[in-house]
């Protein structure tokens, strides 16, 4: 291990707490409202915990940010002028402390084999303070190199925080962002759109669905995802959203041509699920799916001078691109059935159980 010697008095000197803590946001507010500076001190890394749920960086530490600081680390050393990790005490452990800013430093920290660190310990008044410290402390230059918030970044702390510290309104998640997106009201209404069609329903019987959440899914049940990158299944296909009839075309021809000819299997979800209007969006998607094998014959029998009917005929049963399914979305709990939800894994355009054709 590397024991570094932290100078704990130039450290406030060059960067004061002070300053620092009591900075204001682009709109004259407080940018971290109920967080209050304790003291500036060296610990033993072995002391301090970076979990991992709670990182709100989308790509958790991120390799590639870890990279960066590590050579920086390297170059230059510790930088007295920027604010250390915050650190809070463990509410169960007050001997230790928990990681609450500084994930990708503290990786960096355990490659370089640092014994020791320098932390700011805080506190807060309300969860929802520690929630948006997270957010907004990782918005500015406080250490070098550093890396403003991403879309993703400030979509996952909000996900993160329906629920538990804010409510599940849409209202409530447009006051969350301008807390911890000031600089940045032009995503404000992206990001609630996002968060409503991939993420957490506006229905709580509904569930929505990302490709990320898809994928999950697809290996839970053993489907084929992203051509043959299931290898748990030797079937190809795709558990991804049916936005339009090109994507899926051309990379199920690509996959079919590629691998023999083979069948290209689609599962797919409806974006923003209304427990309504559910039935009929299904029904749309599927409709839209079989365009495409009407379409291919309408072509082939351009292309070689036959009759569509004789296209219709010889094609029978051999076009590539197969419908499996959707994922299940109506999680409506059913007490006459045990408590179980309404759909589970696939299902048809009406909801009851879709008979895989993959296997």
């Amino acid at each position: 291990m590397t024991k570094i010697m932290f100078d704990v008095n130039k450290s406030l000197a060059e960067c004061p707490p002070e300053i620092y803590y009591s900075q204001l946001g682009v709109d004259g507010k407080p940018l971290f409202l109920g967080i209050r500076f304790k003291k500036r001190i060296v610990l033993s890394r072995s002391l301090v915990d970076f979990n991992l749920e709670d990182q709100i960086r989308e790509a958790d530490a991120g390799e590639d940010r870890v990279d960066v600081v590590q050579g920086s680390y390297k170059n230059v050393g510790f930088l007295y002028s920027k604010i250390p990790q915050a650190i809070i005490v463990d509410p169960n452990n007050p001997k230790r402390f928990i990681g609450v800013v500084g994930f990708g430093r503290d990786e960096a920290q355990e490659n370089l084999g640092w014994e020791t660190a320098i932390y700011d310990v805080i506190e807060y008044d309300k969860p929802i303070d520690l929630e948006a410290f997270k957010v907004c402390s990782n918005d500015d230059e406080d250490h070098v190199p550093a890396f403003q918030n991403t879309k993703a970044t400030i979509l996952k702390s909000v996900v993160n925080a329906i629920g538990k510290v804010i409510e599940d309104d849409d209202d409530a998640i447009l006051v969350y962002l301008k807390r911890i997106a000031r600089s940045k009201p032009n995503w404000h209404k992206g990001i609630l759109s996002t968060i409503r069609k991939e993420h957490i329903s506006r229905w709580e019987t509904m569930k929505a669905f990302s490709t990320s959440r898809a994928k999950k899914e697809a290996v839970r049940l053993g489907l084929p995802y992203e051509g043959n990158k299931n290898k748990k299944t030797t079937s190809l296909g795709y558990a991804r959203k049916f936005t339009s009839l090109k994507n899926f075309f051309y990379d199920g021809f690509t996959a079919s041509t590629k691998h023999g000819f083979s069948k290209v299997y689609l599962s797919t979800w409806v974006d923003e699920p209304n427990p309504k209007s559910l039935p009929t969006d299904r029904k749309e998607i599927k409709k839209d799916f079989d365009k495409m094998e009407d379409m291919f014959n309408i072509w082939v029998s351009n292309y070689l001078d036959m009759p569509i009917d004789k296209v219709r005929e010889k094609g029978e049963g051999r076009f590539p691109l197969v419908f499996n399914g959707f994922f299940a979305q109506d999680k409506e709990i059913q007490t006459d059935n045990g408590g179980v939800s309404k759909e589970v894994d696939l299902v048809g355009e009406d909801g009851k159980p879709w008979k895989r054709l993959d296997i």
